[in-house]
């Protein structure tokens, strides 16, 4: 289906940006987009859980045929994901979060007005989806240091409000002194090892790891996972890390384990754990099985890309 008057939308708006910029972009909407071809436009409660209302709008879009339109961050389109897969509907985005890893790994513009264009002329396609316990993430899931690194930002984002740099100096600073090993049993491809881990993380998104020189990335847009674990927490391998990681030179660090995989076993002593996903905190059952299925969902992307 490509840009004619047949294309109906539903829109969602969460930017959390308050309510001008929220009116500022419900404009914009409403002069881009055909009138007949929007059946809704509202904003998401934002102090009510977002799957609840996606899941209504999902429903919505089903009845009338529509295409669901999500404005917000990764965490909210995380929940429209969510909702959506396995259904009929097709997902739009317009990038309103502070790194935009979903939008920018399907060549979706940060542009809220070239985003519009998208919406309008874009391509449906179908995408692979990766799950942790059957909590799906687009960008990456993680257990150890980074939940806390996630927890420490939103505490210093309810004073600040969001900023990159401060973002960035929270998590330097939770990294460097809460980082605390944990043994972890790991089987994947027919291969089973125990390891010693502060940090385990698998990311899907070629965007959140373009920095780094890593020849693995390519197989993310495919539907694979690229999973990291750290082997050392001692101080000397903690500052290796983040200087490596600020250099973009992760590939050589001995400390670091690095491989690809479609679906892999995580064994805890704990019980349970917290886990970030796509920037949200959720707890978790011991064993954690992260595994991709492919064709999970579409998406409307901007014509000639892959």
């Amino acid at each position: 289906m490509s840009g004619d008057a047949r294309r109906q939308f539903r829109i969602c708006i969460n930017t959390r940006a308050g309510d001008q910029a929220d009116a500022d972009l419900e404009q914009l909407i409403r002069r881009r987009i055909p009138e007949n071809c929007l059946q809704s436009l509202q904003r998401l409660r934002p102090k009510t859980a977002l799957l609840p209302q996606l899941q209504q709008q999902v429903r919505g879009c089903i009845e009338t045929g529509a295409i669901l339109v999500v404005a917000g961050g990764d965490g909210t389109l995380n929940a429209a994901v969510s909702a959506l897969a396995g259904s009929d509907v097709t997902l739009g985005v317009i990038p309103c979060g502070t790194f935009n890893f979903f939008a920018r790994d399907r060549n979706i513009p940060v542009d809220t007005e070239a985003a519009l264009d998208v919406l309008l002329h874009g391509r449906e396609q179908h995408c692979p989806l990766s799950f942790i316990n059957d909590i799906p993430f687009c960008v990456s899931a993680s257990i150890g240091v980074y939940p806390r690194i996630i927890a420490a930002r939103e505490q210093v984002s309810a004073v600040t409000g969001r900023n990159r740099l401060v973002s960035l100096l929270s998590g330097i600073w939770v990294f460097l002194t809460r980082a605390r090993g944990r043994r972890l049993s790991l089987e994947h491809d027919g291969k089973q090892h125990v390891e010693t881990a502060p940090m385990l993380l698998a990311s899907v998104s070629p965007t959140q790891l373009e920095s780094f020189d890593l020849p693995e990335v390519e197989a993310l847009k495919y539907g694979k996972m690229l999973v990291f674990v750290m082997r050392s927490d001692s101080p000397l391998a903690l500052c290796r890390y983040l200087w490596a990681s600020l250099r973009g030179e992760l590939k050589r660090l001995e400390e670091l384990d690095c491989f690809l995989t479609e679906c892999l076993r995580v064994s805890t002593r704990r019980r349970r754990l917290t886990v970030a996903v796509d920037g949200e905190l959720h707890r978790c059952r011991s064993p954690l099985v992260l595994e991709t299925r492919h064709d999970a969902y579409r998406c409307l992307v901007p014509t000639g890309g892959r």
